[in-house]
């Protein structure tokens, strides 16, 4: 598990006529997940390894999902696709169920007493990723570009698009923080410092507004519940918030002030919606997408029409694409919000179970937290942290192959650990 979380990122095929980097990491997702369950299912012995219950609530949890998953699968509007995923986006219910494994993975194999050198992996490479992403800013690029990207100056580094980019970077920043908080010495702490520093940098040049929101989230829960009440740590997070701001206002200022511009649309944005003043062009079109769906969710209310079968049922005419797109040659695949693509694909039954997954899953951390040890107890917090950035995030964005894995492993640990910190006590 540990070697495929440090790999994933960097599992691209940069040849051919027009590279795109997702198919790899699918490939790679699936056989790494049939690998392990066929090791699990030789030698049994494994699944018992850290965790003792055979088949834990949470694990009851995941099988209804899975469950509603396969039946949306076969009742499906297109089956086809509902396997194996739509053209450059490949979240069928064979990714899906990979997500889960995943999840079961993360709890079960990986020793709790391990999970923060796991966190500290991820955190090592999102440096490399980060420093490309900043570089192909400057359209410094070492590998070739796909043909929808040639000449763009938004950073997407090894993901394809900026905005999963910056889904990735969400938490990646706020497991950074985490260790940072954590840091015992002022060596590991400058070094987490440098850490958050590349990534927040890189997360600015995406230009993704749904990661700045998730992660200003982040850092208000962690100010609220973790530094307030620790006064040792007042002085840190003081000098990472400094610094934070003053390479956002060092950034802004070389980029011509392109990036508050960016901030002030999206309340300028949100007040047009609050105040029912929306053209539906607001959050690049979003409101319209959203505004279009909803219709969806009664007509495919109970299994919804099938994984990745959005672009299938989403009603859209060529005057509508030529208004919100300008251009009449686009498939609209995406809800660009999480739940709402939940709730049309794979019903709302679906999606309900998902939230109480995770909210299962936060509701045992925080339980967790009031007996865990002081050094536990952050890393928790810390975990929080990335599920709550992650879930906000979310609302603006769309659960993808080369960013979803992170998200369910570190569901998994957040709950191997919580579990731990219980049994323990």
């Amino acid at each position: 598990m540990y070697w495929f979380i440090l790999f994933f990122p960097f599992l691209i095929f940069p040849w051919g006529a027009d590279p795109y980097y997702t198919a790899p990491k699918v490939f790679y997702l699936v056989f790494f997940v049939f690998v392990m369950w066929t090791i699990l299912l030789i030698i049994r012995q494994k699944w018992f390894m850290y965790q003792h219950q055979y088949f834990s609530k949470v694990e009851i949890i995941l099988t209804a999902f899975i469950i509603l998953i396969i039946l949306s699968t076969i009742f499906s509007v297109n089956p086809e696709t509902s396997i194996f995923g739509s053209v450059h986006r490949f979240e069928g219910v064979i990714s899906l169920i990979s997500y889960c494994s995943l999840f079961i993975f993360a709890y079960r194999l990986i020793n709790p007493s391990l999970i923060k050198k796991t966190i500290k992996g991820v955190v090592g490479i999102s440096i490399i990723v980060s420093t490309y992403g900043i570089l192909q800013h400057y359209l410094i690029d070492f590998l070739p570009r796909n043909s929808s990207k040639i000449g763009d100056t938004r950073s997407f580094a090894f993901f394809d698009n900026p905005n999963f980019f910056g889904s990735y970077l969400v938490i990646t920043i706020l497991l950074s923080i985490t260790l940072f908080l954590t840091a015992q010495k002022n060596k590991e702490r400058y070094y987490y410092l440098f850490s958050t520093s590349i990534s927040f940098s890189a997360m600015i040049f995406s230009g993704t507004r749904s990661a700045w929101i998730g992660v200003m989230f982040g850092v208000i829960f962690l100010t609220m519940f973790v530094v307030l009440m620790r006064k040792f740590l007042w002085k840190s997070w003081a000098y990472l918030l400094i610094t934070l701001i003053a390479l956002f206002c060092v950034i802004d200022i070389t980029e011509d002030g392109g990036n508050f511009k960016r901030v002030f649309s999206s309340f300028s944005e949100s007040y047009k919606i609050a105040t029912d003043q929306g053209t539906g062009h607001e959050g690049s079109s979003r409101f319209f997408i959203w505004k279009k769906s909803m219709p969806l969710i009664p007509k495919f209310f109970w299994l919804g029409s099938g994984p990745d079968t959005f672009k299938f049922v989403f009603p859209i005419d060529e005057e509508e694409s030529l208004k919100y797109f300008y251009t009449s040659n686009i498939t609209v695949d995406k809800a660009h919000n999480e739940y709402l693509q939940m709730a049309v694909t794979l019903g709302v039954p679906a999606l309900i179970m998902y939230l109480f997954l995770v909210c299962y899953i936060l509701y045992k951390a925080i339980i967790s937290i009031k007996i865990s040890n002081s050094n536990n107890c952050l890393i928790l917090y810390g975990l929080i942290s990335v599920i709550l950035g992650y879930l906000i995030q979310a609302f603006f964005n769309i659960s993808v192959v080369p960013v979803a894995p992170f998200f369910w492993i570190l569901l998994g640990l957040t709950y191997s650990l919580s579990m731990n910190s219980q049994n323990q006590n």
